[in-house]
């Protein structure tokens, strides 16, 4: 959908007051570019058609940090004019030029595209600017396409320019998601021409795991890019907004080139890939703790999250959170404990083995336990409650994991890990035992949590291939 920004430009400069005019060309255009950017943030200077100050300066993040690309508006659309312009910006701060009018056609046009790509800068005149697509919740490719070329653009883009771009991007990325050679390498060559070597590169890695998840090997892939072990942030964030796969084939493919940590640095918070790479991730992926926090539920929906730089699972009612050290989460408060006949229901519901107990009343503290044995529903425990004449609050107990695990669960602060300050277990075996152990589940919910966490390790995929590239 092509915007009409020329036209407003135009009647901004008709503005009688000069001022005035300059004012309302720099609102056209940076409305222009948060519709198609909206996480940017833009700053705007005094000054106008500045040979080295901006007219605006745009910043948004990039991982854990901060990128920016200044703006330059040009009130001449001459392609001699503008290449003298371009060779006087800094080639590191990847300009991009706005002309106020199209740019023509001819030996000039050309010179200035060699000299706008081979300085890192892009010309962008209001029919190009006209031309991306605003922002969608939905990342196609053509929105990740578009986002190429405000944070990275170079040489002319003029409507036709862009169109091409969009389409050849579009079309790329379908085919590497098919494992076709020919409209990749051609998506990947568009990438290399038009766009600075960082977003190329980026937008390369993150085809190249969709060519990884077809079930192509990298062997095959038809681009240059270096191998590493998994994705970085940049190109996780990339995968997990673009449209959703439910290929689950695609993503057992792609979950041993994921790490937990540049997940936690995507910036991604809840999409509908984060939901299929958690359904492979769990199986596989191993942390030290988790914590249920309850109150935090949104109200009926179990999803994955990424809440407060930490992975959570959300529930109904609650939001259970995973790191691998207690450090990574916050202090946990101090809730009532369940009775003794509750913890053993559950236990029994869920068919958890207790292997040790410790109790509380209100003035005393009781430990059962029998090494290696379950003691859940021993008669003695029945005979404590009768010694005492009331019955106690679990506040702790160790349960056996369906991998054969130890896990301590403390009731009192809804946290549970294993034994050992380094110890690991797998994500499966610590949510699915602490949910069901720590929370009074329905059947209902159990079945959901089943349907989340499996049954336990994902089998690894039967066939071998390079790691991805490197961002």
């Amino acid at each position: 959908m092509v915007t009409p920004v020329a036209p407003e430009i135009d009647r901004a400069l008709d503005h009688p007051d000069p001022r005035e005019a300059v004012e309302r060309v720099k609102d056209v255009v940076q409305r222009r570019l948060l519709a198609v950017h909206p996480y940017a943030k833009i700053v705007r200077t005094p000054f106008f058609n500045h040979t080295y100050v901006p007219d605006l300066l745009m910043r948004w993040r990039n991982g854990r940090g901060v990128a920016e690309r200044r703006v330059y508006l040009r009130t001449s659309s001459d392609p001699i004019l503008l290449a003298n312009d371009v060779l006087l910006l800094e080639r590191e701060q990847q300009p991009l030029v706005v002309p106020l009018g199209q740019v023509g056609q001819g030996p000039s046009w050309t010179r200035l595209d060699d000299i706008a790509g081979e300085r890192q800068t892009l010309v962008l005149d209001p029919f190009g600017l006209g031309s991306l697509p605003p922002h969608s919740t939905t990342r196609s490719p053509v929105a990740l396409a578009s986002d190429a070329i405000v944070e990275g653009g170079r040489g002319i883009m003029r409507q036709e320019q862009v169109e091409q771009f969009l389409a050849s991007v579009d079309l790329g990325v379908g085919a590497a998601r098919e494992g076709r050679e020919a409209p990749t390498r051609a998506a990947l060559t568009t990438l290399s021409r038009r766009t600075t070597p960082g977003v190329a590169h980026r937008l390369a890695t993150f085809m190249a795991a969709m060519w990884q998840g077809s079930g192509r090997s990298m062997t095959d892939f038809p681009g240059d890019v270096p191998l590493r072990s998994s994705l970085d942030a940049t190109s996780l964030n990339l995968l997990l907004s673009s449209e959703e796969i439910e290929d689950e084939d695609f993503w057992r493919r792609i979950q041993p080139l994921v790490d937990i940590k540049p997940l936690l640095d995507s910036g991604i918070t809840d999409t509908e890939n984060l939901q299929h790479l958690m359904r492979s991730a769990v199986g596989v992926w191993k942390a030290h703790v988790c914590m249920v926090v309850e109150g935090r539920g949104a109200g009926g929906g179990w999803r994955w999250t990424v809440d407060r730089g930490r992975l959570a699972l959300r529930g109904p009612d609650f939001v259970a959170y995973i790191a691998g050290s207690r450090k990574d989460l916050e202090f946990p408060e101090e809730r009532e404990v369940p009775l003794l006949a509750e913890v053993r229901e559950r236990a029994n519901r869920h068919g958890i083995t207790l292997t040790s107990i410790r109790m509380m009343t209100p003035n005393r503290s009781i430990g059962y336990d029998s090494p290696g044995e379950d003691v859940t529903n021993d008669p003695q425990l029945d005979g404590i409650t009768a010694a005492l004449g009331q019955e106690e609050g679990v506040v702790e107990a160790l349960a056996v994991t369906p991998g054969g695990y130890a896990l301590r669960c403390n009731f009192s602060t809804q946290t549970a890990g294993p034994p050992g300050a380094r110890a690991l277990l797998i994500y499966a075996d610590l949510l699915g035992t602490a949910l069901r152990l720590l929370r009074p589940f329905g059947e209902g919910d159990g079945d959901v949590l089943r349907s989340l966490l499996g049954g336990g390790p994902v089998q690894p995929v039967q066939w071998s291939q390079p790691t991805l590239p490197e961002a």
